[in-house]
C-alpha cells in the first residue's frame, strides 16, 4: 500500500493539537483553583478536530477511486472501517462507564435511563445532563460523525463514481445547509448537519484532486500548509454557539489548506529521523485522541497532590509525553492486534470461499 507521508505526520499533528487542548483546559482548571491565570487560550487547538476531518474525507476518496459502483466495495469499506473504529472506542466507553460507577465525581452525570448509555456505544447523538450532544466518553462526539461519513460513503461507493460523488457533496452539504438556515428537527439531525461537517468534504474534494493528477511544487505546499496552520491556530470567539457556521468556518477552511497542501506536493521521506516520530505518531493518533482525556485528567489530579511543587507549565510537555507513551502501548497491544485479528479473519474466511479481499491502495493518478 502506497503511503501519503504527509498525510500521516498531519494525523500526528492533529493528535497532538488535541492533547494540547485537553491539556489547557486541565491547567486553566488548575490555575483556577490556585487563584492564578491560565497559562494559554486553548480553545484554538481544539481545531485539530477539524484538520482530522479533512484528513479523513482526503483518505476515504483517495482510497477508493476505482472501487465506485459495487457493492461488495461498499460492505468491505464499512467493514475495514468498523474494525478500526469500534473495538477501541467502545474499550474507552466502558472505561468510562467504569469510572462513573466507580467515581461519579470524575466524570459529569449521565440520564437516569439506559438510551444515554446505549447511544454511546451505538454512535447515536444524545443530549447529557449538561445539555450538550457528548457520549459517555466526551471525545468520542467526533465519532458519531465519523461514522455518519461512513454511512452515506458506504452508500455513495454503491453508485459510479460521478453519481456518487454528487451523492456525498449533495446529501452532507444539504445537510448542512438545513442546519444552518434552521429547518431541521430533533437533536441528532442537527447534531449532523454541523458546518464542521464541511471539513470532511473539503478533503474528499482534495481527494479528488489527487486522484485527477493534481499536483503543486514544494513552496506552494509548504505555503499552504503554513498559512493554514496560522489560520487554524489564531484564537477564534469565546462567546457564541459552538456550531455556528462562521466559528466552524475559520476552521475547516484553515484545515482544507493544509490538507491541499500536504496531499498534492512533494512527501516527505520515511527514513527521516526528523519525520520518524512523527509517522509513529501518526499511526497511534486514534488511539492518542481517545486515551488523552483519561490520562490528562489523572495528571492533573497528580499535580494538585505529588507533583504539586512543580511548575504548571511543565503540565504540557510531561502530558504530551505521557499520553504519547500510553497511545503507543494501547496501538501496540490493542488497537493494531485487534484490527489485524479482525481483518485477517475475515481474508481467510474470503480466501475459503475463493474470494479475494480488496485492495486498500492509494491509486495512480486518474481522471474522473
Amino acid at each position: 500500500m502506497k503511503t501519503l507521508t504527509n498525510i500521516q505526520i498531519l494525523r500526528a499533528f492533529a493528535a497532538l493539537m488535541i492533547v494540547v487542548y485537553h491539556s489547557g483546559i486541565e491547567t486553566s482548571r488548575l490555575a483556577a483553583g490556585l487563584g492564578g491565570q491560565k497559562l494559554f487560550e486553548e480553545a484554538a487547538w481544539g481545531s485539530g478536530v477539524s484538520l482530522f476531518f479533512a484528513i479523513s474525507g482526503f483518505i476515504m476518496v483517495a482510497t477508493t477511486a476505482d472501487q465506485f459502483g459495487s457493492w461488495s466495495a461498499s460492505v468491505n469499506f464499512l467493514r475495514r472501517r468498523i474494525y478500526r473504529i469500534v473495538p477501541l472506542y467502545w474499550l474507552i466507553t466502558t472505561c468510562s462507564l467504569a469510572i462513573l460507577i466507580a467515581a461519579p465525581s470524575l466524570m459529569p452525570k449521565v440520564p437516569g435511563d439506559h438510551s444515554y448509555i446505549a447511544a454511546s456505544y451505538l454512535f447515536v447523538p444524545q443530549l447529557n445532563l449538561a445539555g450538550d450532544v457528548r457520549p459517555l466518553a466526551t471525545q468520542g462526539w467526533t465519532l458519531n460523525l465519523e461514522m455518519l461519513f461512513y454511512a452515506v460513503f458506504a452508500l455513495a461507493l454503491l453508485l459510479p463514481r460521478r453519481a456518487g460523488l454528487w451523492l456525498l457533496f449533495g446529501s452532507l452539504g444539504s445537510l448542512v445547509a438545513a442546519h444552518v438556515t434552521g429547518i431541521l428537527p430533533g437533536v441528532v439531525l442537527n447534531f449532523w448537519g454541523d458546518p464542521i461537517v464541511l471539513g470532511f468534504l473539503f478533503g474528499a474534494a482534495a481527494g479528488i484532486a489527487y486522484n485527477r493528477g493534481v499536483r503543486i511544487g514544494r513552496s506552494w505546499s509548504v505555503l499552504l500548509m503554513l498559512i493554514g496552520f496560522a489560520a487554524l491556530l489564531q484564537p477564534g470567539p469565546q462567546n457564541g454557539v459552538e456550531d455556528d457556521l462562521f466559528r466552524r468556518l475559520s476552521m475547516v477552511l484553515p484545515s482544507a489548506l493544509i490538507v491541499l497542501g500536504a496531499a498534492l506536493g512533494p512527501q516527505a521521506g520515511k527514513g527521516s529521523l526528523l519525520w520518524r516520530p512523527f509517522l509513529a505518531v501518526g499511526d497511534a493518533s486514534y488511539s492518542l485522541y481517545l486515551v488523552n482525556p483519561f490520562l490528562l485528567r489523572a495528571l492533573s489530579i497528580a499535580w494538585k497532590g505529588p507533583l504539586a511543587a512543580a511548575p504548571l507549565w511543565l503540565f504540557i510537555p510531561a502530558g504530551l509525553l505521557v499520553c504519547s507513551v500510553a497511545a503507543f502501548l494501547t496501538y501496540r497491544y490493542f488497537e493494531k492486534p485487534v484490527t489485524d485479528r479482525l481483518t485477517h479473519s475475515r481474508a481467510a474466511r474470503a480466501r475459503a470461499e475463493g474470494k479475494a479481499p480488496s485492495a486498500t491502495a492509494l491509486p495512480q493518478p486518474s481522471r474522473a
